[in-house]
């Protein structure tokens, strides 16, 4: 049997065994004495605080607070901070005098944050204030707020990209001026947005499909129209004016420079421009301010053109398979404007090199006119016109001093696209005349204009003279009440102006075709039947017509002694005239402005040999004319 373990006795009281360098254990039965402090801290509750003396919210919350809330690292603390700043602003709009400093520089940094809910505040709150705060004191802090949108649109997440471009297009929208400064910054981020080329090992950048930048149709749209918008906003101080024939003013920095030619400048020294005393040229120079924006939109064009280009050739295809997409039929027109205010500024004063423009043209062209056959939704058809228009626009530009037979065929083209889009048709005998066709919509003939004036420089006499009669038959068939009226009688006034303001220049301004001067004159003398049924219903319209025969009688000599009689037999009708049975009946004279009447008086003034029928039609409306005007009254009648 093996051993049983020995078993040891239990002691009651166990020796401690001291060990040499050991403390000294405390007995069993020592008491602790030692003991710790705690606090409770509890947050005072802003709600029920007394605030009397202080600027708050409807939550009680005053403005260093909310701030300081802004850069909590809870994200529902952020978003209901910047709700809160928006409601505190609400109450007390003063604020933004006193402390737009610290608003601004605390709440744009949250242009990169993180969460969605606070950057969709961030957006309103700013969409609200930003109305409510003077330019001049916004700017300075723009730098600022453009850095961090920069930063922003460059972020690896997506979502705060897109967001980032829709705080763009706020900034630019509010502060336009001030956004504009900062381009060389905000460029760079779109090209990063949108670049289509890869660098290689040698740092060449080589291009590549738009489908590599791993862009949605959705989201690339979205990034295209805001940089459409911005480039919109750089090009703003070289685009036309207001005035829908800006490309033929003096005054205008237009790419069309024969008008500017031919015109002496709009300003007081009229006869400074030719340099007769050695004086420094009238302005219409260029600044070393649009200096900077053409080189700027040359460099942007140069960077987004493989983009643009791949983008067209991926949607293009609709064109091709007849059935048109909406998102694809935007991308198209989103490209051919971006294309457009490029090529407009930075090519106002110089002829574009044809490689790259005359290719990107011979692409587009393939289907041109694009949807001809198209039918249907009406908002479609528009931006098909549009898109055709820009392209026309395009062919002239790159035409322009070429001599290439391909760019005439295709010039050829697109003449006769703008006579059909002009309802004009040629018969059997050989006369033009007015085919039935709806009238095009304001802003598609605004943009139709310029285009037509372009092709008269590229194309030839015969072609010229077509698209000058399109626009006079166009001109006689618009609604009384529409504004195409007043901008075709307009454009054909500065037309007969450039004929007789110095010698003619080209095929456009040469109205010895004496089939042409026939129609032009024809057309002339029908202004006065034209005034007579506008009366006082398109003041606009009677006021170019008035000022179209002021000028063809004080400075022309396209009416012979016949079309003079003729001319004065229509005037009469606008004051009185003897209708058997009726007796006298008044013309539209004496519903007329003071202004209308003193250049339809002048007009009078300046016909020569005035007949016995306009005299007495004159004197029976004496009594109507403005007392500032008797004066020119007396002279007709030879009193």
């Amino acid at each position: 049997m093996p051993r049983s373990a020995k078993k040891k006795k239990a002691e009651d009281f166990k020796k401690v065994k001291l060990k040499l360098g050991k403390k000294k254990a405390p007995p069993s039965n020592a008491t602790d004495t030692s003991f710790t402090a705690k606090s409770i801290v509890l947050a005072g509750q802003s709600i029920s605080a007394d605030k009397s003396a202080q600027l708050t919210n409807s939550r009680n919350h005053t403005l260093r607070e909310l701030l300081t809330q802004l850069r909590h690292y809870s994200a529902p603390i952020r978003r209901d901070a910047v709700s809160g700043l928006g409601d505190f602003i609400t109450l007390h709009p003063e604020a933004l005098q006193a402390d737009l400093g610290p608003i601004v520089e605390t709440s744009v940094r949250l242009v990169v944050d993180s969460d969605p809910g606070v950057r969709k505040q961030l957006r309103r709150l700013y969409g609200e204030m930003l109305p409510m705060i003077p330019s001049n004191e916004l700017a300075p802090f723009m730098p600022l707020a453009v850095v961090f949108t920069c930063s922003a649109m460059t972020h690896i997440l997506d979502d705060i990209r897109a967001d980032a471009v829709q705080f763009l297009d706020l900034l630019a929208d509010t502060v336009p001026e001030s956004v504009a400064q900062l381009a060389p910054r905000v460029l760079p981020s779109f090209f990063s947005l949108l670049d289509t080329s890869t660098t290689t090992s040698d740092g060449k950048r080589t291009e590549a499909n738009a489908r590599t930048a791993l862009l949605t149709q959705s989201s690339r749209l979205a990034i295209m129209r805001s940089c459409y918008k911005f480039l919109s906003v750089i090009t703003r101080p070289l685009a036309p004016s207001t005035d829908p024939l800006w490309f033929m003013s003096s005054a205008s920095a237009s790419p069309i420079a024969p008008a500017q030619q031919l015109f002496y400048p709009d300003c007081p020294a009229p006869f400074a421009a030719m340099n007769l005393f050695d004086e420094a040229a009238v302005a219409g120079g260029d600044n070393s301010g649009d200096v900077a924006i053409r080189d700027q939109s040359a460099a942007a064009l140069d960077r987004l053109f493989p983009f643009l280009q791949a983008t067209w050739t991926e949607s293009a295809t609709i064109f091709a398979a007849g059935h048109i997409s909406t998102e694809s039929l935007e991308l198209c027109v989103r490209v051919m404007q971006i294309l457009q205010v490029l090529w407009r500024a930075a090519y106002a004063t110089a002829i574009p090199p044809n490689d790259r423009l005359a290719g990107f043209l011979r692409q587009c062209t393939v289907f041109f006119p694009l949807g001809r056959d198209f039918e249907g939704d009406a908002a479609a058809e528009t931006a098909l016109l549009t898109l055709n228009i820009q392209l026309c626009e395009l062919t002239a530009l790159v035409s322009q001093g070429s001599d290439d037979a391909d760019l005439s065929r295709t010039l050829r083209r697109v003449v006769r696209f703008v006579l059909h889009t002009l309802g004009l048709r040629t018969t059997r005998s050989g006369r033009s005349q007015q085919a039935p066709k709806r009238s095009l919509p304001h802003e598609q003939f605004v943009e139709l204009l310029p285009v037509i004036w372009r092709l008269a420089q590229c194309c030839g006499r015969q072609d010229a003279s077509q698209l000058l009669q399109a626009v006079m038959l166009y001109a006689n068939s618009c609604p009384l009440s529409s504004p195409a009226k007043t901008l075709c009688i307009r454009f054909l006034a500065r037309i007969i102006e450039l004929q007789w303001s110095r010698m003619p220049q080209h095929n456009a301004l040469d109205l010895a075709d004496s089939q042409l001067t026939e129609l032009v004159a024809e057309w002339v003398l029908g202004l006065p039947r034209l005034l007579w049924h506008l009366r006082d219903r398109n003041l606009n319209a009677s006021l170019a017509a008035a000022e179209t025969l002021r000028l063809v009688c004080q400075r022309t000599r396209l009416l012979d002694a016949q079309a003079i009689d003729t001319l004065q037999a229509g005037l009469a009708t606008l004051f009185c005239v003897d209708v058997p049975g009726k007796g006298a009946v008044h013309g539209p004279f004496r519903l007329y402005p003071p202004e209308l009447q003193r250049t339809v008086l002048e007009t009078v003034a300046c016909t020569p040999g005035h007949s016995a029928r306009l005299i007495q039609a004159v004197k029976a409306s004496s009594a109507a004319v403005a007392p500032a005007y008797a004066q020119i009254t007396n002279e007709i009648c030879g009193k």
